[in-house]
């Protein structure tokens, strides 16, 4: 396996809009770092279409739910199409080590009962990314896949309010990650820096828009956009 660049087609938020990858397939990638929300509280029948267009562009996917992927849909349909599910989960490539965590804070107490849907309380994010960081820390590069942002790091909403994780946030500080991928916040789309790690908000591929994130000797983010 390479331990030379690598390069990530980083996408999130597609919501069933499967014909919004159709222009991806001229980019020239390595693999896939999707997060999350490929699919908009669908049933299997709405949602197979954009999971084989998605296994179509041709590429490893390395893939964290959102909090409109329901399990019940997702976790046999992502095994399926030969997605790589990161969720809680590590993955290795080359000189470069994976971990995600998926699905999004709930505030409200009662939609943690919600088995279907991918609900956590915020100190889980930190727990589960903690624990699952020394089994990538021998390489190179280390890749954080989330749906959610970290606080205060591309996650402001319209109105203003902050609505990234707070524990996330705790991880990134403590563990200074290279590389973190997110969406969620479909209108802060962009970068910025905690510490030593680069934040990136992939942006909303149900409109357009995507990037391609170069790891070399540093880390350099490209945008698509529409």
């Amino acid at each position: 396996m390479t331990t030379g660049p690598l390069k990530i087609l980083a996408l999130a938020d597609l919501h069933d809009r499967a014909e919004m990858l159709e222009p991806l397939r001229s980019v020239d990638a390595d693999l896939i770092a999707f997060c999350g929300d490929l699919h908009d509280g669908s049933c299997r029948e709405t949602a197979l279409p954009t999971a084989n267009a998605l296994a179509g562009l041709g590429l490893p996917v390395l893939i964290v739910p959102g909090n409109m992927d329901h399990k019940d849909v997702a976790i046999k349909l992502w095994k399926e199409a030969g997605f790589i599910m990161l969720h809680r989960s590590i993955f290795k490539h080359g000189n470069c080590g994976f971990i995600g965590m998926g699905g999004m804070v709930a505030r409200n107490p009662q939609r943690l009962g919600d088995s279907t849907r991918y609900y956590h309380h915020d100190e889980d994010v930190y727990q589960t990314l903690a624990m699952a960081y020394p089994k990538i820390s021998n390489k190179k590069f280390k890749i954080t896949i989330t749906h959610q942002p970290p606080r205060d790091a591309q996650d402001t909403l319209y109105n203003g309010e902050r609505s990234g994780s707070v524990s996330l946030r705790r991880f990134v500080e403590e563990f200074q990650p290279d590389l973190l991928l997110c969406g969620h916040i479909h209108e802060d789309r962009g970068e910025t820096c905690i510490g030593s790690t680069k934040i990136v908000n992939v942006g909303e591929l149900r409109r357009g828009y995507a990037s391609i994130v170069n790891l070399d000797d540093e880390i350099v983010v490209e945008w698509i956009e529409p």
